[in-house]
């Protein structure tokens, strides 16, 4: 049997349309929509905080070699901390990296968000 690409935003449209009556379902539609623009506001912040952090390391002159000696961590958990596949780093691995980097993770609240900023560490 070959295989069948299914585009599921045009298949969610099509039951979407085909329920649009029904109170019940349009309201599971409505926290699906939901879910899916938090995960994917999450999916951002977290790539711009891998970034962040990858920028401000690069921008320090460190190396990841010179980050492995300074903070401990393995050069797998630094490749997971700035690329991320996935995987969600450990809060001490993660304060680990940002001391080793010479920075300090702070955060900030805004009007209706949480904000993450770099400081370097004068």
């Amino acid at each position: 049997m070959p295989f069948v690409k299914v585009d599921p935003i045009k298949e969610a449209q099509e039951l979407q349309e085909i329920f649009k009556d029904d109170p019940e379902t349009k309201e599971t539609f409505r926290k699906y929509e939901i879910a899916h623009i938090e995960s994917a506001r999450l999916q951002q912040e977290e790539m711009k905080l891998r970034n962040d952090l990858t920028e401000m390391r690069k921008r320090n002159n460190i190396t990841q070699k010179d980050l492995q000696q300074a903070s401990g961590l393995s050069q797998q958990a630094i490749s997971r901390i700035e690329v991320g596949k996935d995987v969600s780093p450990s809060l001490k691995s993660l304060i680990k990296y940002v001391d080793a980097i010479g920075c300090q993770l702070r955060l900030e609240l805004k009007e209706e968000a949480i904000d993450y900023a770099f400081k370097t560490n004068e």
